[in-house]
C-alpha cells in the first residue's frame, strides 16, 4: 500500500546562503580551536598565521548569531551563551596563544553548534548521536579544511621560505590530515546510517529529489575523499622523502606552494556541498510513497557494527605509513670486471722492439 507523496518546496537563495554563512561561522572557532590547540606547534609559523584569522571569525560568527536571533530560528540562550563564549576566546587567542584557550573556545564552537541536534527524548537519541557525530565530523573537517587553507595562502603570499616555517607547515600537514581521516571516517559511518532512515533503495536516489540532492552531494564528497587520498597517499610521502633528504627547496614546494592549494580546492567543494544541504528536506521515503524506517534494532544495529569495523580498519591503513626505500649506496655496487685487451700484438721476449707474426 503506497503512502501519500509529499514534496518539500525547494529552498531560496537566501536560506542557501544563510545555512552556508551559518555552518562556516559554527565551525571557524572550532577549526581555529583545534588548530591551535593540537594541530600547529605553539610559537610556530602556522600558529600565528592562524591566530591571524581569529577576529574575522569572531565577527562572522557575531553576525550569524544576529542572524539566528533576527530571523527567529530556535536560537536558545545556551547556545547563545555558547557563542558568546566562542567569540570571547578567539579575541584571545589574538593577543594570548594557548593551548587551553584554544581547547575551551573550540569546546564552546562545538558546543553552541551541536545544541540545536541534541536529541529530545530517549526514543530519539539513536538518530540523535548520529547526527550529533555527522555535524561534529563536518565541523572539524569542512572547517579546518577553510581555516589552513585561507592561512597557507596568506603565508606564501607573505613568503614563508624559512626553514622553520616549512618545517612546521609540513608537520601542522600531516597532523590535520591525522585529524581529517577520522573526522571523515566518523562522517561516514553516521552518514550511511542516517541515509537508511531517509532512502529505502538505491533506486530512490535518482527517481526521489531527496536522492538525486543526496547523490550530488555524494560526488561532491566523493571528489573531497578523493583530494584527501592525493594528500595522504602522495604529497605527504613526498614531503618525508623530501625531509629525510634534507631538500628544503623541495618541503617548500610541496608544503608551501602545493599544498594550500589543493586544500583551497577541497575548501571550494565543502562550501558546494554546504549549499547542497539546504535541498535535502523531507525524505526518499515519502517522497516515494513507501514507509517509513523501522526502528533501530539488532539487525541495523549488526550491521552498523561490521560498518565501523571496516571503517576503522580502513582508517588504520590509511594512517600508516610506509616504510621508505634507503637509497642504494654508490659505493655498495659491485665492481665491473676490467675489460679484455685485445691481443692484436705479441711482443717477443727475445727481441726488444720486435713482434712475430
Amino acid at each position: 500500500m503506497s503512502m501519500p507523496v509529499f514534496v518539500p518546496p525547494d529552498p531560496t537563495l537566501i536560506e542557501i546562503l544563510s545555512s552556508v554563512l551559518l555552518f562556516l561561522a559554527a565551525s571557524l572557532p572550532v577549526a581555529i580551536g583545534i588548530t591551535l590547540a593540537v594541530v600547529a606547534e605553539p610559537g610556530g609559523t602556522v600558529a600565528a598565521r592562524v591566530r591571524t584569522l581569529a577576529v574575522p571569525a569572531s565577527v562572522l560568527l557575531v553576525v550569524a548569531t544576529a542572524v539566528q536571533v533576527w530571523t527567529a530560528r530556535s536560537t536558545s540562550t545556551a547556545q547563545v551563551a555558547l557563542d558568546a563564549v566562542a567569540v570571547l576566546g578567539l579575541a584571545a587567542l589574538c593577543s594570548r596563544p594557548s593551548r587551553g584557550l584554544a581547547a575551551v573556545t573550540a569546546l564552546a564552537g562545538a558546543g553552541a553548534a551541536l545544541l540545536p541536534v541534541m536529541p529530545s527524548s530517549l526514543a530519539a537519541a539513536p538518530r540523535g548521536v548520529l547526527t550529533i557525530v555527522h555535524v561534529l565530523g563536518a565541523l572539524v573537517w569542512v572547517g579546518g579544511l577553510v581555516v589552513l587553507a585561507v592561512a597557507g595562502l596568506l603565508s606564501r603570499r607573505a613568503g614563508a621560505q624559512r626553514p622553520d616555517a616549512v618545517h612546521d607547515w609540513a608537520q601542522s600537514w600531516e597532523r590535520f590530515s591525522v585529524l581529517a581521516l577520522w573526522a571523515v571516517g566518523a562522517m561516514i559511518v553516521s552518514g550511511a546510517w542516517l541515509a537508511w532512515t531517509h532512502v529505502g533503495s538505491p533506486a530512490q536516489l535518482v527517481t526521489t529529489p531527496y536522492g538525486r540532492h543526496l547523490t550530488i552531494k555524494l560526488v561532491l564528497v566523493g571528489l573531497l575523499l578523493a583530494a584527501g587520498a592525493y594528500n595522504t597517499r602522495v604529497l605527504l610521502p613526498r614531503i618525508r622523502a623530501a625531509r629525510a633528504d634534507g631538500d628544503t627547496r623541495m618541503m617548500l614546494r610541496l608544503a608551501v606552494d602545493h599544498f594550500p592549494t589543493v586544500v583551497a580546492a577541497e575548501s571550494v567543494i565543502a562550501v558546494a556541498v554546504l549549499a547542497v544541504v539546504p535541498f535535502l528536506r523531507g525524505s526518499a521515503r515519502s517522497q516515494a510513497g513507501v514507509a517509513a524506517a523501522g526502528p533501530f534494532d539488532l539487525t541495523v544495529f549488526g550491521c552498523g557494527a561490521v560498518l565501523v569495523a571496516i571503517t576503522a580498519a580502513a582508517l588504520w591503513a590509511g594512517t600508516r605509513v610506509p616504510p621508505r626505500k634507503p637509497a642504494p649506496h654508490p659505493t655498495s655496487a659491485a665492481p665491473r670486471p676490467p675489460a679484455p685487451r685485445p691481443a692484436t700484438e705479441r711482443r717477443d721476449p727475445g727481441r726488444t722492439g720486435s713482434t712475430r707474426r
